[in-house]
């Protein structure tokens, strides 16, 4: 399954089984941000740097509005679940080796469909347009 977005007039095609292979199946998208480290970085305002994330494998993926975040990244490497650079989260169990993960919920809605994403995420579908502030991009 792929996504295609159109930002500053450039086209840009991500492989989601690539993405989640590489990143243990959770994929943060947000705007390009020295703060955030997201795996789909989109430079444009109107999307919010923790603005989604989509987590599955393998063809079958559910988007969330909102990512889960911690401010430790050397938590995050040891537990392997999300690749982090410079996360402005919070963790409140490093030290047991297990952190614990909270939502940062961005201000701009994620569509999918002009519809909402449901609070326990969407199952996305070839075909499905996901609207990120002025951003739309195409599953394919």
């Amino acid at each position: 399954m792929k996504l295609e977005f159109y930002v500053n007039g450039e086209v840009s095609v991500i492989d989601l089984d690539k993405l989640a292979a590489e990143h243990a199946g959770i994929i943060n998208i947000g705007r390009k941000c020295k703060q955030v480290w997201n795996a789909v970085k989109i430079d444009d305002e109107s999307v919010d740097p923790f603005q989604c994330n989509i987590i599955g494998s393998a063809g079958s993926y559910k988007i969330n509005h909102g990512q889960e975040r911690t401010e430790c990244p050397k938590g995050l490497l040891s537990s392997r679940l999300i690749p982090c650079n410079t996360c402005t989260g919070r963790c409140v169990n490093i030290h047991a080796g297990r952190p614990k993960y909270y939502l940062r919920t961005p201000e701009t809605p994620t569509l999918v469909n002009d519809a909402l994403v449901s609070e326990w995420g969407t199952e996305l579908h070839e075909g499905d347009t996901i609207t990120l502030g002025n951003v739309n991009l195409r599953v394919q």
